[in-house]
């Protein structure tokens, strides 16, 4: 039975893999080997986000704030106070993300893109509202227990939102 020419034959070791090459040194833990950088890396992009951003000619940075009245109407919370955001024009799109200064959730956090700032607005006020929550559905589960970081955010995200009135 012959094999199909696009994998490798069964005892060739991982760290023989011409396509991503591992070294395997013991008491290493690291996910990235030294001296690679994005332009090796290739399709492996973390995130559309960082990707569109990072190739396309940003015009502007704008400075906007996100208010309870973006929330989409299916949103669950809203928020109580206004939060700092920033837009960033990429001109085919508005990316919207929340500042950290304003609003320092942990991990690593994407921006949303619309066509134009006031739907991008509505996407991260959503996305926020989805947000919460999740985190409020994992917290009651059954365990109930969530990282440091993930409990940091669970009550940031609880001292600005409230459920919305009329649900």
């Amino acid at each position: 039975m012959t094999q199909p020419s696009d994998t490798p034959p069964p005892d060739r070791p991982l760290a023989e893999d011409l396509a991503c090459p591992v070294q395997i040194e013991p008491g290493v833990d690291r996910a990235t080997p030294e001296g690679w950088e994005w332009r090796r890396i290739g399709t492996s992009q973390p995130n559309a986000a960082t990707f569109h951003v990072n190739h396309t000619d940003t015009s502007r940075v704008m400075v906007d704030v996100l208010r309870a009245t973006d929330a989409p109407p299916e949103a669950i919370f809203v928020l109580t106070r206004d939060i700092p955001i920033l837009v960033i024009d990429s001109l085919d799109q508005f990316w919207a993300g929340e500042t950290p200064g304003a609003l320092p959730l942990q991990g690593l956090r994407v921006p949303v893109a619309a066509d134009t700032v006031a739907e991008a607005k509505q996407k991260l006020a959503g996305d926020l509202s989805a947000q919460l929550r999740l985190l409020l559905l994992l917290s009651s589960s059954r365990e109930g227990r969530l990282a440091p970081p993930i409990k940091a955010n669970l009550e940031l995200l609880r001292a600005v939102m409230t459920p919305r009135q009329g649900t």
